[in-house]
């Protein structure tokens, strides 16, 4: 399932960063209670990416499958206490990860709400220089937004939005050189080539297309249960035209049996 945090705050951020009127840049000593808060900042972002870093490993490792060994460990009696609670941790790996995923998806809220808030209390003014507070808060969601829209380009294939939070984040900080390399990456995969498109082979798995084209857009799924068949369409340019992988249901696992990369053509001028 995807599960992502809203990108209502993005709009907010752009629209004090070109307003013009009061605020803008510390003037003298930087106030001791935003450096304050700025380091509670910091403290949390380093806590949230250690639990997507978690979250990361664990789903890595259930991905791979037990480690030879594992299973004769899992029958081994556990320890009292902390070691024992460890232990049903451990037997219970998917649990964890559903655990951690609501845990980094309410922390995530919580520090965009707040560093948001943290940039509006003195707001940037254009044309004036960003003061060392304000850049290294603007940095840091900066930061979010790169997470943030990558998952919807991981998770949902949906480049068009990724690329929007991009663009509204470089509004904020035009001279960051990973949202610079980022919306450029997003506008080179946006639309599938025939070159990568080559890559798909017959009998490949779901899992196998998704890592050799990249995460189809979920809108772009079309399933047709009366041929036990499902599509995937990547689009091919901005006129509608898309390429198609076709799935059929073998055993267990849906496997390609077709991939076709002008499945679905441009309209000419006169249709409807």
């Amino acid at each position: 399932m995807l599960r992502m945090r809203s990108g209502w705050t993005i709009a907010l951020l752009v629209m004090l960063v070109v307003a013009g009127g009061c605020g803008g840049g510390d003037e003298g000593a930087p106030d001791e209670a935003r450096l304050q808060e700025l380091s509670a900042l910091q403290e949390m972002k380093a806590e949230l990416d250690a639990k997507r870093q978690e979250l990361a490993d664990l789903q890595a490792q259930i991905a791979a499958g037990p480690e030879e060994g594992e299973e004769a460990a899992e029958g081994e009696p556990a320890a009292e206490g902390e070691e024992a609670a460890e232990g049903e941790e451990a037997a219970d790996p998917e649990a964890r990860v559903a655990e951690l995923e609501q845990e980094v998806l309410d922390l995530a809220d919580a520090f965009a709400s707040r560093i948001v808030a943290f940039i509006n209390a003195d707001p940037p003014l254009v044309g004036e220089e960003l003061s060392e507070i304000q850049l290294a808060a603007i940095r840091m969601k900066s930061d979010e937004d790169l997470v943030l829209a990558r998952g919807y380009i991981e998770r949902g294939g949906d480049y068009r939005r990724a690329m929007r939070i991009y663009e509204d984040a470089l509004a904020a900080d035009p001279d960051n050189e990973k949202l610079k390399a980022a919306l450029a990456d997003a506008e080179e995969l946006r639309f599938m080539t025939a070159e990568r498109f080559a890559e798909v082979k017959k009998g490949m798995t779901e899992d196998e297309v998704r890592a050799t084209l990249g995460q189809v857009n979920l809108r772009n799924i079309k399933e047709y249960p009366e041929k036990n068949v499902v599509a995937w369409f990547y689009p091919t340019a901005e006129d509608g035209s898309a390429a198609a992988v076709y799935y059929r249901k073998r055993g267990d696992e849906y496997q390609v049996y077709e991939a076709n990369f002008e499945a679905v053509k441009p309209k000419t001028e006169g249709e409807g």
